[in-house]
């Protein structure tokens, strides 16, 4: 290496030792620096709170802070020492005695393109006085350590300020949590909540919320003016909130939760008017927040609510006879229920489970929305198929109308029904009977044995009275004990209602006059001395007597036996015939849909018709067994052929050949057919010979019933076709009007539900509540016969209803009146404002009803003459009809009144007399709508009537036909519109004297 790179290479180390030493310099004093402004800026980021600028400014002020430090601690070193020269510059200071010959070496040892040998700056040296000069230059610097030319101590000091920074920064972040919460706010981008400044002075003013609630609750919009800025409504119910900004602002938005965190609702600025729409669909809270167009935007300090009010589930009570019914057969059980709801019903069921089944469920009505609903039914659990020996659990279930959480499903308390095995039930009655027949024909068998005169080959009676008098009192003590019998069997039956009602009355009269001859032969008895001859011939003959008495009741007892049997098999022929019809729906509809379900259920009901195939095989096999009737009656079906026929359809159904099914359910309807016209004939044909007067009386007043209701159907098809024709001709006068105008009266409809929505009624259990409801269900109404076109009706439901509302607002002033008497506070502009609604609702009713009547004709004017005669000619029939049907009930009360199951034939056939009587007085007013709705209801009752006695049954067991009711639950089969009009009468106040006997003549009626 020469003398020259020598030098260049020292000076080289030394540029880099000073640089070095000013780049540790420079972060030293430029991290400090950093570190100090980080500081300054996290303390008033903590005093400013969040602000959306603070990251950008921090990235700003380090930046320029780190540029300032690299330029003027390294930068600036880095070009002023960028060459040779500037370094022995460099060198001279820190070392003068090598200041001069160290820069002329450098200077002589410059290339010759070097800037400084041109243009005769420098001398021309000869090269070996500049390598002597180098050389000497050489052995100077050798000695000279850049390190000690350029110590550290600086660069150190500046370092050890960064370290105490550093550490005096840590325990001023440790000592301050506000420090620390401002150097976390420059680093982190806010949110709008955080980036916004607080105000403690309101923001807007004049807030108007409008709520429109979920099309399920019924409910109306709902305003309300200068609130205070709190959302309280059901879940899905739209807001409207519309305020006035009190500051300027080119944006705003509604921040949702207390923080926040539940994001923005966008809101409209136009024409000084802050407009937000939101759905609710959770509590929470929100806030206001305006962004000017300068400057930091704010936000408020206190939030506004948004409160979200559950809609709960229905509410459901179930009434039934009782928590566990016990039952010797399947009979209908009536059920009563109760449901309310908060916001409106939907589909209110009966659920219930046979023994560990799967649950079914029976529609019992749907609520459209009706905040509460009640109601009874009578549900036939035999209907759901087998349950013989079950434990049946049932309740009822009421949904509400829920669209936006789901509809909810409220549950009542669970009700059971035990029910025997109806076979083994039927039997162990058939068998006390067969019991007590059997102790009666001893008894009959004993006194014809020791009877005087009694026939040839019998005992003799014995000659000495006191041997007769002991024989009399045994057969007497017997005979008690057996009647003793037949009374145990009555009172079961008076707990259990095991018997029918015919066949408790036949039992007890024959019991009766029994009782009647052992207590008169129980006289002579205690009245007879030893050795009284004409005592004896009293006793003798009060015997003769009895056994014509037992004669007669050993027969009666025997055929009531063999009815029962053959009627049994006779309903059990209807069963089997009934489920062969349910097979056939099932399998028309299975081909039609492919239902893999419908063909399961298919399989479960020839199962049970396979069931009942064997109980009615079991039966018929006890009658010829027990032998309970005569040969005659025994032409029984053989159940071989109709088994084949039905192990044939099951193996169709498992191959699933369609075709083939059809053909072998078809043959198998057949067989039963037969079957049951065979069993049918038989209980007929029994009936008919041993109750031959009963029949006939029965035969003839069935005959009457069917001949006048034949009579009044065909007066009410005249009577309907007459009705046509005049609302044809109401039609054509109105054509061209009553669209437009059944569109205005909707919308008054509208408003008229909208009014009585809006009724505070208090306990819905309440007279006032009752009224509202009745107003309510009445505009309903209104709108369904609208829609209809039927407008008579709807007139008279538009008067009900502001008939409904009259009461209700006196009702209402009555409880305002008390409350004032009781001093009681309370809130007053709610009951103006209920007060109101009222009155909007009364003048809305009667205006529907006004606009009706202004717009139907009357009935005379839309009859033609020869229609005005042809209706004083219908009225003439149905007052002749009438009277035909009075004589028939009075010949009921006359002859048959006494007769078992015809207890209530008088009065249905008094009631159908009376709705004639009403037709033919409408009839005579041109009302032949309504005339033919009461013609049609008397035919009705006449063919109601006349079923229940086809299927009236001496033998049969009331379990099978009566209803279990609920017990103390009053029942009425008036029409809805009369018997609203006796119930509303029946709250007119009477005088205080005659209120009791005021009730109970209109409970007497409705009944």
């Amino acid at each position: 290496m020469s003398e020259i790179d020598r030098i260049r290479s020292f000076l080289g180390a030394v540029r880099r030792r000073v640089l070095w030493r000013a780049g540790l310099q420079a972060a030293g004093l430029g991290g400090g620096a950093m570190l100090v402004a980080l500081l300054a800026l996290g303390a008033l980021a903590a005093l400013l709170g969040p602000a959306s600028f603070w990251p950008g400014l921090t990235v700003v002020v380090m930046s320029t802070l780190a540029l300032a430090a690299l330029g003027f601690g390294v930068v600036r070193h880095l070009v002023a020492l960028r060459g040779d020269h500037a370094a022995a510059r460099l060198v001279a200071r820190l070392h003068p005695p090598v200041a001069s010959d160290l820069q002329s070496a450098i200077e002589l040892g410059a290339p010759a393109d070097d800037p400084r040998r041109g243009g005769g700056a420098l001398p021309v040296v000869s090269a070996s006085l500049v390598r002597a000069l180098s050389g000497q230059v050489a052995r100077a610097i050798d000695p000279l350590d850049p390190r000690a030319l350029l110590p550290l101590r600086p660069a150190a000091l500046a370092i050890a300020g960064l370290i105490g920074a550093g550490g005096l920064a840590v325990l001023a972040v440790r000592a301050l949590p506000s420090l620390e919460l401002g150097l976390r706010t420059l680093l982190a981008r806010p949110t709008l909540f955080e980036g916004a400044a607080v105000s403690v002075a309101p923001l807007v003013g004049d807030v108007r919320i409008d709520y429109k609630f979920p099309a399920y609750t019924g409910l109306p919009p709902h305003t309300v003016e200068g609130s205070t800025g709190d959302v309280v409504a059901v879940k899905g119910t739209h807001v409207r909130i519309q305020t006035r900004p009190l500051r300027s602002a080119q944006k705003a938005l509604l921040l949702l939760g207390d923080d926040g965190e539940g994001g923005q609702v966008p809101a409209t600025l136009a024409d000084g008017h802050l407009v937000a729409e939101l759905d609710l669909t959770e509590s929470g809270s929100y806030r206001f927040w305006l962004s000017p167009l300068l400057g930091r935007p704010v936000r408020e300090q206190r939030s506004h609510r948004l409160q979200m009010i559950d809609d709960a589930a229905p509410r459901v009570e179930i009434y039934g006879p009782a928590d566990r019914l016990d039952l010797p057969s399947p009979r209908p059980v009536e059920i009563g229920y109760a449901a309310d709801d908060d916001f409106g019903l939907g589909a209110v069921d009966l659920v219930y489970r046979i023994g560990d089944a799967p649950e079914q469920r029976q529609l019992l009505r749907d609520g459209h929305g009706a905040r509460s609903a009640r109601g009874r039914t009578i549900w036939d659990p035999a209907q759901a198929g087998r349950v013989a020996g079950q434990r049946i659990a049932y309740r009822i279930e009421a949904h509400d109308r829920d669209e936006v959480s789901g509809a909810k499903a409220g549950s009542s308390r669970t009700l059971y029904i035990v029910i025997q095995n109806p076979l083994e039930s039927l039997e162990e009655r058939l068998d006390r009977q067969r019991e007590i027949l059997d102790r009666l024909t001893e008894d009959l068998a004993l006194r014809l044995e020791r009877a005087p005169g009694a026939r040839e080959g019998a005992t003799p009676p014995p000659a000495d009275a006191t041997v007769r008098v002991t024989t009399v009192r045994s057969m007497h003590d017997t005979e008690e004990a057996h009647l003793a019998l037949m009374g145990r069997l009555l009172d079961d039956d008076r707990r259990e209602a095991n018997l029918s009602k015919p066949l408790r009355t036949a039992l007890a009269g024959i019991a009766d006059r029994l009782g009647r001859l052992l207590r008169g032969e129980a006289e002579l008895l205690v009245a007879q001395k030893p050795g009284a001859a004409a005592s004896t011939s009293k006793l003798e003959a009060h015997g003769d007597k009895q056994v014509v008495e037992l004669e007669k009741d050993v027969l009666l007892l025997d055929d009531l036996i063999g009815r029962q049997r053959l009627e049994d098999l006779a309903s059990l022929g209807k069963e089997l015939t009934d489920a062969h019809q349910r097979l056939q729906d099932l399998l028309n509809r299975y081909k039609a849909t492919k239902n893999e379900a419908l063909r399961r259920q298919l399989e479960r009901e020839a199962r049970e018709l396979r069931a009942r195939i064997a109980d009615l095989a079991q039966k018929i096999a006890a009658i010829k067994a027990r032998n309970d009737v005569s040969d005659e009656w025994r032409n029984m079906p053989d159940l071989k052929q109709l088994g084949e026929k039905l192990q044939k359809f099951d193996e169709l159904l498992e191959k699933g050949d369609e075709a083939g099914l059809g053909q072998a359910l078809a043959e198998l309807g057949e067989e039963l057919q037969s079957l049951r016209q065979m069993l049918d004939q038989n209980a007929e044909s029994f009936g008919a010979e041993r109750f031959p007067q009963e029949n006939r009386a029965v035969s003839e007043l069935m005959k009457k019933i069917g001949d006048l209701e034949g009579d009044q159907r065909q007066l009410q098809k005249d009577t309907q076709g007459l009705s046509d024709k005049q609302e044809a001709e109401v039609e054509r006068r109105l054509k061209g009007q009553i669209d437009e105008f059944i569109k205005r009266e909707n919308e008054k409809v509208e408003r008229l539900k909208q009014r009585l929505a809006g009724v505070p009624t208090g306990d819905r259990e309440s007279a006032l509540a009752s009224d509202v409801e009745r107003a309510r269900e009445s505009a309903k109404q209104v709108k369904r016969l609208l829609a209809e076109r039927d407008l008579a009706e709807a007139k008279g439901e538009a008067e009900r209803a502001a008939s409904s509302v009259d009461r209700a607002m006196e009702r209402m002033g009555e409880q305002n009146e008390a409350r004032r008497r009781r001093n009681r506070a309370g809130d007053e502009g709610e009951r103006a404002r209920a007060a109101e609604a009222m009155g909007d609702a009364r003048a809305l009713a009667q205006e529907i009803a006004d606009d009706l009547a202004k717009l139907m004709p009357s009935p005379g004017e839309t009859l033609t003459p020869e229609g005005r005669e042809q209706a004083r000619g219908q009225a003439e029939r149905q007052g002749s009809i009438g009277n035909r049907t009075d004589d028939a009930a009075d010949e009921v009360g006359r002859k048959l009144g006494k007769l078992p199951g015809l207890e209530k034939a008088q009065g249905e056939l008094k009631g159908a007399a009376t709705r004639m009587r009403q037709a033919a007085e409408m009839l005579r007013k041109s009302e032949t709508k309504q005339a033919a709705g009461a013609e049609r209801e008397a035919a009705d009752r006449l063919a109601q009537l006349r079923d229940s006695m086809q299927e009236r049954s001496i033998g049969g067991s009331k379990n099978q036909h009566d209803p279990v009711h609920i017990p103390g639950a009053d029942e009425s089969a008036a029409p809805r519109a009369w018997r609203q009009e006796l119930l509303d009468a029946m709250k007119e106040k009477a005088p205080e004297r005659y209120r009791d006997d005021v009730r109970r003549y209109y409970e007497e009626l409705v009944r």
